[in-house]
């Protein structure tokens, strides 16, 4: 029986990727930072759970155990025996932030953690077979167009989730060659909610941080704002449920493996930004158009997707040749359309109106939520 190992388990993927594992009948051990009860960790898997249509029950929960460490000290708070049983590791667990000013927290997250969890797996957990490691398909950087499944060497990076992931993936790489636990390094593109039922955690983050500036300007009560982006470029998303799948997909994957492996997990077609961004604004009653900011609110607005404008305004051509071989018939193909992108911006709109609405002093909110998809 396997028993993974799985970091970041109150996050978007990684409590998607526990629900799906504990709904199939598998062991996971999660990793967990301030949840003695692992309190945590089961509310976040829970609602992961309702969001794929899976309904768990006793002996789900049964397989589900929670360590509670520091990540800023494995070493000293990840006891040996909890790694003895383990037979994979996936390392999903991150520092999200952008901003330069926390470079600090992002490297002793997503570097120093990273590293020393494969050091301490090397070492303790003796059966096993692989570490799975979760980066992202930007760390290729800016200034490149095709997107290949291999290290990629002085990239130009913007923020500190882009540097720190690129540094971790190079680490990981020499660790690798120290140490010999067979690594996995993926690469998911930009992950969106659910393909059927939008489900997502609602935390701004790509493409929804784009649908967050739309909000902004309704709140703000005008007809009409300017996106300062590029609505012919064009995004790679790909829906949560696609990324689960192709992880699970490779704890099964025996053809083709290799010591060391990258794979970019990523839509299988492209979508035009205004395309994406059509069911946020259709949803709000926002009339919405593109280029440099007009007035006040847009300005401000500009504000809120700035940080992922020069990832919207970017096409990349993602490559996915060695996930597919590895994958073969188990690899399939996911397309985009307007149905799946609604959904995933419905869900995400009905989230934030929910919060916004319970916010101290938010009285009679004007806005009302979507309906559900």
């Amino acid at each position: 029986m396997k028993t993974i190992l799985v970091t970041g388990a109150t996050g978007f993927l990684g409590s998607a990727l526990t629900a799906n594992l504990l709904a199939e009948g598998t062991r996971v051990k999660t990793l967990s930072r301030n949840d003695p009860g692992g309190d945590r960790v089961r509310a976040a898997v829970e609602k992961a759970a309702r969001g794929f249509g899976l309904l768990l029950n006793d002996a789900h929960w049964a397989l589900l155990s929670t360590a509670q460490v520091d990540f800023r000290d494995l070493e000293g708070t990840l006891a040996p025996r909890v790694l003895e049983d383990v037979t994979h590791v996936w390392n999903v667990a991150a520092e999200m932030s952008y901003s330069l000013k926390k470079i600090l927290p992002a490297v002793d997250q997503n570097v120093v953690a990273s590293s020393s969890l494969y050091d301490l797996a090397a070492r303790h957990a003796r059966q096993c077979q692989r570490f799975y490691h979760v980066s992202t398909a930007y760390t290729a950087g800016f200034g490149i167009e095709d997107v290949r499944e291999t290290l990629h060497f002085t990239p130009r990076l913007v923020n500190a989730y882009q540097l720190s992931k690129w540094i971790a993936e190079v680490c990981l790489i020499q660790h690798h060659q120290e140490k010999a636990l067979p690594l996995t390094i993926f690469r998911p593109s930009a992950v969106i909610g659910h393909r059927d039922t939008g489900w997502s955690t609602g935390v701004s983050f790509g493409l929804f941080s784009l649908a967050e500036g739309i909000l902004y300007g309704k709140r703000k009560a005008v007809e009409r704002i300017r996106l300062d982006l590029r609505g012919d470029s064009r995004l790679n998303l790909v829906c949560i449920d696609t990324v689960v799948s192709r992880a699970r997909a490779l704890l099964e994957a025996a053809e083709h493996r290799q010591p060391t492996e990258i794979f970019n997990c990523v839509g299988d077609e492209d979508f035009r930004v205004d395309e994406s961004l059509e069911p946020a604004w259709i949803q709000l009653g926002m009339r919405v158009e593109f280029g440099p900011p007009q007035h006040e609110v847009d300005a401000e607005l500009h504000r809120i997707i700035e940080k992922n404008k020069v990832f919207a305004d970017t096409t990349w051509r993602f490559h996915s040749d060695q996930l597919k071989k590895v994958l073969g018939a188990a690899y399939v193909p996911q397309p985009m359309t307007q149905d799946i992108v609604r959904r995933s911006i419905t869900h995400f709109l009905a989230h934030r109106l929910r919060e916004i609405a319970q916010e101290p002093g938010a009285g009679e909110a004007p806005l009302s939520a979507p309906a559900s998809p």
